[in-house]
């Protein structure tokens, strides 16, 4: 149940309303919960002796890695006046999005989970759905890419910020398709569970405004994207502390003398 467990936390803070900056904060206010969740793991990733000494490191995330950041970061993009979002659809999203979270529906809707891993939905649905989750969708994706990024540069060492993004790029490479297939799949079951009975006609008029967002929400990414690469840049400012093992050598001079003492009984 992990993948509902995933879905329920992400989607009351994530049902989409017809405000670019209720979006925002709805966007923002998984940051802090997220980090939090990511921590530990941040940290029990690095080596023993690395750990010891980023404790400003982590301090410093504590601060930045919280809501109010974010949505300064986006201001401009909360203020978007496209007339995309003054669309009457929204009202009828919203109720077909919070009636599937209802405590009686969560049952049916990890059900329909698992009917969509061994059937395949109607290919103009499909892509309905695909189209009206491209929002909630893209921009959760940007932002644990942006977290997990964050996360892994934690103990890297002092270098140039054009080798440091390269690094954390390169790991985060690794998981990215895992990322991407739980959020598709996971957001996928919850839309087509919210729009199981709603016609294609009106999907349609949902997947139009959906797509006339498609800049705002690719710009609103990329916003995104240089906020965290920022908090990684001062990130990177922040100096490891040297540590020392507790079993190395003291490096302290021995309290006695170096020359050899006396023979045994010798006078």
């Amino acid at each position: 149940m992990r993948w509902m467990l995933f879905v329920l936390l992400l989607a009351p803070s994530w049902l989409w309303a017809a405000s670019p900056s209720a979006n925002i904060e709805a966007l923002a206010a998984q940051v802090s919960p997220f980090w939090k969740t990511l921590r530990p793991a941040c940290i029990m990733g690095l080596e023993p002796d690395v750990q010891a000494g980023v404790t400003a490191r982590v301090d410093f995330l504590d601060d930045q890695l919280v809501g109010y950041q974010l949505e300064q970061a986006l201001a401009s993009q909360a203020a978007d006046r496209s007339a995309q979002w003054r669309s009457p659809v929204w009202a009828q999203r919203d109720q077909l999005e919070k009636g599937a979270l209802k405590l009686k529906d969560r049952e049916s809707l990890r059900e329909y989970f698992f009917k969509l891993q061994t059937q395949t939905p109607n290919p103009e649905r499909a892509q309905l759905v695909s189209d009206i989750q491209y929002m909630s969708e893209q921009l959760n994706f940007v932002l644990r890419k942006e977290m997990w990024k964050t996360c892994h540069g934690l103990g890297l060492a002092q270098i140039p910020v054009i080798q440091f993004e390269t690094a954390v790029e390169k790991r985060w490479q690794a998981q990215a398709p895992k990322v991407r297939l739980q959020l598709n799949s996971e957001l996928g079951a919850y839309y087509f569970y919210s729009f199981r009975q709603t016609g294609n006609e009106q999907l349609q008029g949902f997947a139009d405004v959906a797509k006339g967002l498609i800049p705002w929400v690719d710009a609103t990414a990329q916003a995104i994207s240089e906020h965290f690469a920022n908090v990684r840049a001062q990130l990177l400012a922040v100096p490891i502390e040297e540590t020392v093992a507790a079993d190395a050598p003291s490096p302290e001079d021995r309290p006695w003398p170096p020359s050899p003492s006396p023979a045994l009984l010798q006078p």
